[in-house]
């Protein structure tokens, strides 16, 4: 089993690394959606990788409601108050549910963030519209 620290760890792990369309790499470049798969791959995570590469290698933001009706199908949702590192937050930023973050902390995100340039560990600023749990993290 794996542990969700260890999920966490690999996640920070990538901090740094350049926000770029399309891509999936640590330490090259990524978007949200890439950056989530590239933890994914990097922890053996072979679901979640696939559930992400249903949007054009990240090429394009997903349709919202593809990208809610993926994130049901390989994981798990969890009420957004009982949500624990490692979980994944599903965003409205004004556009339609687009951005997708882990949860490290209580009230804590790392993302890959377009406006930040960035993969980047921040306090949580915006209105989470759900949350989803990786099955079979301990």
């Amino acid at each position: 089993m794996l542990a969700r620290r260890d999920v966490v760890t690999e996640a920070r792990s990538w901090i740094g690394t350049p926000w770029v369309a399309s891509g999936s790499a640590k330490g090259v470049g990524a978007n949200c959606l890439g950056f989530l798969a590239g933890v994914a791959r990097n922890v053996g995570l072979v679901s979640l990788v696939d559930a992400f590469a249903l949007y054009g290698g990240f090429a394009l933001p997903p349709h919202p409601t593809a990208l809610l009706c993926g994130l049901r199908r390989h994981l798990e949702r969890t009420p957004w108050p009982q949500a624990e590192p490692a979980d994944l937050l599903l965003f409205d930023l004004g556009d339609g549910l687009r951005h997708v973050a882990m949860l490290t902390a209580p009230e804590t995100i790392i993302h890959a963030f377009q406006g930040k340039g960035r993969v980047v560990e921040n306090r949580l600023i915006w209105s989470v519209h759900s949350a989803y749990r990786i099955p079979g993290l301990i």
